[in-house]
């Protein structure tokens, strides 16, 4: 809503209340402006020349269903008449000046209300259109809301040639892609080992895309890439991968970071592979339950296996701990192959009697620890079958013991894999070194001989491999922190600068401060931090959870129109964003129904008069909803989903309409929880029809009324029933509305 200053809205609040409106129109660099109204107004020193005809109403509506916004805009016709302005036409002052592109102003004002054009009383403000239509008599000039000044495609930032002139061709004058939210280690399965798992992307919760943008940086020897135009909130070198054939291997040579560039160097990498269990479990030595011997390769730290000896003198084929390797498509020439074990509690002693069996030659007996994490190598289980990666097959895990109180805990075991990139390029660097001379120094007298060392600089040349053909590379990490905005404005919303983005509202904030440079002055922050506070935001009422439980997480590395950008992140947070009146980007957020208990205005039933009550169509119901989540930038697809479904709305009840009608959904959500809440909030809020209000507002007062404003009605007619009910407190967003000067005319839908 708009905030009309309080002489402005007294004046209003007066039944008889006549208003007017006043229109600034900009030009050439917008120091100075041109004034008209629908009689001649002097305002201190504006002048507003009277050569309005005809007010066309400034219209401005949203889509409830699919969460997008239309241009705001509106038309005037001018008295364009000799002599009617400045000596002569106003198509003729068009020419002189220009006014195409420049910005427009209007504001609403009564006689007894002071100043004409004070930011409290603007109800509208945009561009003013290029095409003026004119006759003798009229001119028509159209006016477009400001959100065209704003968006633009997105990223904003590119592979420009320029600054990076080594980038791969196929990357030049791509987008630098843009990160958001949490992609760095799961939460939910434990503490991950140190040693060696925190280096597979398995324990991680994705993988953001990295382009290249040096494919060979000889300053640094390395191969660079970036993340983010900005700096992100948490890099580590231990998590950069590559993609290849559905699997994330690690780069192993040096990496290093900077901001949010990624160098590394060096084509060796790594494959993690986990075990699935397989074949039949026994009670005999060695033996696990079939259950725990599935912990030992669930991906999770905080369930285990046991294997119990029981101090019998057994062969490797009287037990069985079967774990099945799959099979790996060849990723390059392999270098290595280890199996990959963490240990809980280890009771017994161990030797080359008591000992691990991995397979059919691997024993351990020295690593058997409690709580150790270690690698074993297993190329002797694959005797000439390393070259071609025959590793496909069953790998039995046997715990041999002459004693009773051997056993021990197993929490994770897989394989690692080790190679060389194929497709590598080698490159010659010249480097300088030192290197220690000893010279001999012979005295007068042959027996005597010194020698002197010294220090001497050489040049050598040394060749290096690197990988070749990779667009992307790929890292665990977190993305945008929150720059000083957060905090700035006195805005007390339960984040603070370089705390991780994850909140989606403030994700859109961030878009228009960072990449289409918003500042304060223009953004409605008070509407973000309603929609986006942690105590009490309207997102945790629509998702039904905690604000700070409701996480994002996607990297924007295509190009998007930033409109498109905002709009789809609002239809996953059931919410709006629009340029308001006073020309500020602003955000409202859908709630459920039983979460409003107060509304922007009241509305006199006697102010009004009721077109019609209706409801929305059967066509935008949806009962049946999908959310696609989890997307894998590898694959580029998204690799989970959650369903939910009303069986009353599908029903052939009164409530029912007797048919399923589905709606599919990707989402920029990493956990299943929150696709769970955002699902069920479709399903909650599309499953029925929606009541509709159309109605004509017969006084101003309620002209600072915008989209997404929620309203409740005072002296309803008790003889006009919505569907059969009384209205009570009922409430009802605000859908459109188009204003002219004496009102307005609105639809809006219930939402209570």
């Amino acid at each position: 809503m708009i905030s009309f200053d309080s002489s402005l809205s007294d004046a209003l609040s007066i039944g008889n209340t006549s208003a007017f409106w006043v229109l600034k129109l900009y030009y050439n660099n917008e120091a100075s402006f041109t004034g008209v109204s629908d009689q001649d107004r002097i305002d201190g020193s504006d002048m507003y020349h009277g050569i309005v005809s005809a007010w066309g109403n400034l219209s401005h509506s949203l889509d409830f269903f699919n969460f997008t916004t239309s241009t705001g805009n509106m038309s005037v016709k001018l008295i364009n008449t000799d002599n009617s302005i400045s000596g002569g036409r106003f198509s003729d002052l068009f020419s002189t000046n220009n006014y195409a592109n420049r910005k427009w102003e209007l504001f609403l004002n009564t006689k007894n209300a002071g100043t004409y054009d004070t930011a409290a009383r603007m109800i509208g403000t945009g561009i003013i259109s290029g095409d003026i239509a004119y006759d003798t008599s009229f001119a028509s000039l159209k006016l477009l809301d400001k959100s065209s000044t704003y968006h633009k495609q997105l990223p904003t930032n590119v592979v420009d040639l320029a600054t990076y002139p080594n980038a791969p061709e196929k990357n030049t004058d791509k987008p630098i892609p843009i990160a958001y939210g949490d992609f760095y280690e799961k939460t939910d399965i434990g503490t991950i080992p140190t040693s060696y798992f925190d280096r597979y992307k398995q324990f991680y919760k994705g993988a953001f895309p990295v382009i290249i943008t040096d494919k060979w940086n000889v300053g640094d020897e390395a191969i660079s890439a970036k993340l983010d135009s900005e700096t992100p909130h948490t890099l580590d070198n231990e998590n950069v991968y590559i993609y290849k054939d559905g699997y994330y291997p690690t780069l192993t040579g040096t990496i290093s970071n900077s901001g949010s560039t990624i160098k590394f160097s060096g084509a060796s990498a790594i494959v993690y592979v986990p075990y699935s269990s397989s074949g039949s479990s026994t009670t005999n030595v060695g033996s696990a339950s079939t259950t725990s011997r599935d912990n030992m390769v669930d991906g999770s730290f905080s369930s285990y296996a046991t294997l119990d000896a029981d101090g019998s003198a057994v062969s490797p084929s009287s037990t069985q701990n079967d774990m099945a390797l799959p099979q790996v498509n060849k990723l390059g020439e392999y270098s290595s192959i280890n199996g990959t074990i963490k240990l809980g509690t280890v009771n017994g002693s161990y030797s080359a009697t008591n000992r691990l069996q991995i397979g059919t030659s691997v024993n351990i007996s020295s690593d058997l620890s409690t709580n150790n994490e270690f690698q074993a190598p297993l190329a002797g289980n694959y005797s000439g079958k390393t070259d071609s990666w025959d590793f496909e097959g069953t790998v039995q895990h046997t715990l041999y013991s002459q004693a009773n109180n051997n056993d021990l805990q197993i929490y994770e075991s897989g394989v690692e894999i080790g190679f060389t990139i194929e497709n590598i390029e080698s490159h010659s660097v010249s480097e300088l070194y030192e290197e220690t001379v000893r010279t001999a120094v012979y005295s007068e007298f042959d027996w005597e001989i010194e020698y002197v060392d010294e220090t001497i600089i050489r040049t050598r040349t040394k060749t290096t491999n690197y990988p070749a053909e990779i667009d992307y590379i790929y890292c665990s990490g977190k993305g945008r922190k929150y720059p000083a905005f957060i905090d700035a404005d006195s805005r007390n919303q339960g984040y603070n600068e370089t705390d991780l983005i994850e909140n989606p509202v403030f994700m859109i904030e961030d878009a228009l401060r960072t990449e289409l440079s918003v500042t304060s002055s223009n953004i409605d922050y008070a509407s973000f931090d309603t929609s986006g506070n942690t105590t009490n935001g309207y997102l945790g009422d629509i998702f039904n959870d905690a604000v700070g439980d409701v996480k994002f997480a996607f990297s924007q590395y295509k190009f998007i129109n930033s409109k498109d950008f905002i709009s789809r992140i609002c239809k996953q947070i059931l919410s709006w964003v629009f340029v308001g009146g006073d020309g500020k980007f602003k955000i409202r957020t859908l709630r459920r129904a039983g979460d409003y208990a107060g509304a922007d205005k009241t509305i006199n039933f006697n102010d009004i008069n009721l077109k019609s009550i209706s409801r929305t169509s059967l066509g935008a119901v949806r009962n049946d909803i999908t959310i696609n989540y989890n997307k894998d930038y590898g694959q580029d697809q998204f690799v989970s989903n959650v369903n939910t479904t009303d069986a009353t709305s599908q029903g052939t009840t009164v409530n029912g309409v007797s048919q399923s009608l589905k709606l599919e959904l990707d989402a920029d959500i990493l956990d299943s929880t929150t696709a769970t809440q955002l699902a069920d909030a479709y399903k909650t809020i599309f499953k029925d029809r929606k009541v509709i209000l159309d109605f004509e507002c017969l006084r101003p007062y309620y002209n600072d009324l915008e989209i997404g404003d929620i309203i409740l009605f005072s002296n309803w007619d008790s003889n006009i029933k919505i569907y059969g009910a009384a209205m009570g407190t009922d409430y009802y967003l605000i859908t459109s509305i188009s204003k002219k000067p004496s009102g307005c005319s609105v639809k809006a839908i219930k939402v209570s």
